[in-house]
């Protein structure tokens, strides 16, 4: 008599997943601990580090625009040694993983720094830049060092087209958590305010629905809440590294490393056609996404006069992509990879439209709207650009012959650190020049119009490029199956049989003649 499944593995396979409950569930929640890190610590910096460089430290917008930019240029040296280090990596504990462990301290010791100047705020605004400057880029290199290998991880831990998606559907769930954490651990700490009288709790949440305008005042409250996130965003890297497990390279081989062929491989990953495809689909949402949250708090506090609403919205626009989460899955899987942003991309626009509505005086409804609309779009696309990084990797594969994850994420991961500090530098240098001031009582109508320049119509334009960019991509479920088994083929017998149809549809997600491809040689 067959043994009934159990009541875990029944929800697995009604969801479609590929393995069992033991398996599966426990490997995915420990991978994704680092996720914390990975967006957390940057959703964060994306909310707050502006304000307080302009508002608590005294830059100018412009001044802290070159800090993101500085520190973001940085990572154009950083991320692509780090692919190659991790790609040739020896260790027991596989190519990857150990890095986990390596750069739990710096990332710790750089974030805090990033919040808390050691006794230079009295300093001129020149020193304070080049002092926040220098510990953005520490800090960049620190998660450069964690999070390339640890993105790079994927492809090795679920080989499979489906099973990757169900690696990403776990990790929304927790990156949900983490940013939410530490969003509501950071509101907490720059907005609780005891009265007497009053009990903790009510403290809270009224400290929660009720943003402070930050002033010099505050630099002790951004002092804790860089000491407490450190430990936030750190520490579960740690989850991570005893909760997973890759495959030893301790006897692996490796050429010896020649700067032209360095150059080479990077050459040849951007030539295949998927990558590139990819590379602008996470483009233009990294630019769409940066350019809004830098203008956030501006946009809540100068244009709509609701910036006490600055937590409370954030916390539902959170909510509202979380909300996606179980659509998207569904959609993933039973329609394709690309289907979610196609079909939730037109709700980022809408929203952005809805925002030209809001100023002073409009009601708070119209303004959750926004929020709510612009990140269910949000998840659309993120979950995209999330699902269909590992294919790419076999893409590259079925063209190079080798498995080159870590150089790919490299890519992943240097477009949304240099997009992010890019624009972030834009967007203090465009309000710069339409005369805006943060910390003026009041803005001429052209220096607010230049917050709604960065915070809605830059966002829109790249919106509609990632749209374009997503119907471009044309691999699904079938063709990633072809590209496996020819792989596979490959490696065991030295050659592959593949029908003429078959081949254009290498060639046409490659974008190379089936004979000049590993494969086909």
């Amino acid at each position: 008599m067959q043994q009934k499944p159990s009541f875990g593995n029944r929800i697995l396979q009604f969801l479609g997943f590929d393995a069992d409950f033991k398996s599966a569930i426990p490997s995915m929640i420990n991978y994704n601990w680092a996720v914390f890190l990975a967006n957390g610590s940057f959703y964060i910096i994306g909310l707050f580090l502006i304000p307080f460089l302009t508002k608590v430290e005294g830059l100018s917008t412009a001044q802290a625009g070159i800090v993101a930019l500085c520190a973001k240029l940085c990572d154009a040296v950083t991320d692509p040694i780090m692919g190659i280090i991790t790609d040739r990596t020896r260790s027991k504990f596989g190519r990857h993983r150990p890095w986990l462990l390596i750069g739990l301290v710096p990332v710790m010791f750089t974030y805090f720094g990033m919040w808390y100047s050691f006794g230079i705020s009295n300093a001129a605004s020149t020193i304070k830049m080049i002092y926040f400057t220098g510990m953005y880029m520490l800090f960049s290199t620190a998660y450069t060092i964690v999070i390339v290998p640890h993105t790079a991880m994927l492809p090795v831990l679920a080989p499979k087209y489906n099973l990757r998606t169900q690696y990403n559907s776990v990790k929304t769930i927790i990156d949900a958590i983490g940013t939410e954490g530490s969003f509501i651990i950071a509101t907490l700490i720059l907005s609780y305010t005891a009265k007497e009288g009053k009990p903790f709790l009510g403290n809270a949440v009224a400290a929660f629905g009720n943003t402070p305008q930050f002033n010099p005042s505050f630099k002790g409250r951004f002092m804790v809440m860089g000491l407490v996130l450190c430990l936030f965003f750190s520490l579960p890297l740690l989850a991570t590294f005893f909760g997973t497990k890759e495959p030893s390279s301790k006897e692996e081989t490796f050429p010896k490393f020649s700067f032209k062929e360095f150059i080479g491989e990077y050459k040849s990953i951007w030539s295949s056609r998927a990558f590139r495809q990819y590379f602008a689909l996470s483009l233009f949402n990294c630019l769409s996404l940066s350019f809004i949250s830098n203008t956030s708090y501006y946009f809540l506090d100068n244009v709509a006069g609701m910036v006490s609403l600055y937590a409370i919205t954030t916390f539902i626009a959170q909510a509202g992509e979380a909300a996606g989460f179980p659509l998207n899955y569904a959609i993933s899987i039973n329609l394709s990879k690309q289907a979610p942003a196609k079909i939730e991309l037109p709700f980022i626009v809408l929203a952005l439209t809805l925002s030209f509505f809001v100023h002073k005086g409009s009601p708070t409804f119209l303004l959750i709207l926004v929020y709510i609309f612009y990140n269910f779009g949000l998840a659309g696309v993120n979950t995209v650009t999330s699902n269909i990084f590992p294919d790419v990797t076999d893409v590259d594969e079925m063209i190079s012959g080798e498995r080159r994850e870590g150089k790919i994420a490299t890519f992943s991961t240097l477009i949304k650190k240099i997009i992010s500090g890019i624009s972030a530098a834009l967007t203090g240098f465009i309000l710069h020049f339409f005369g805006f001031h943060p910390n003026a009582a009041e803005n001429t109508p052209t220096a607010l119009f230049g917050v709604r320049f960065t915070y809605a119509i830059l966002p829109i334009i790249f919106i509609c490029l990632s749209i374009a960019a997503v119907y471009r991509y044309k691999m699904k479920k079938k063709e990633h199956m072809l590209i496996l088994e020819a792989i596979k083929q490959k490696k065991e017998t030295g050659t592959v049989t593949l029908t003429p149809e078959e081949k254009r549809t290498c060639e046409e997600i490659a974008g190379h003649k089936f004979e000049e491809m590993w494969i086909g040689q």
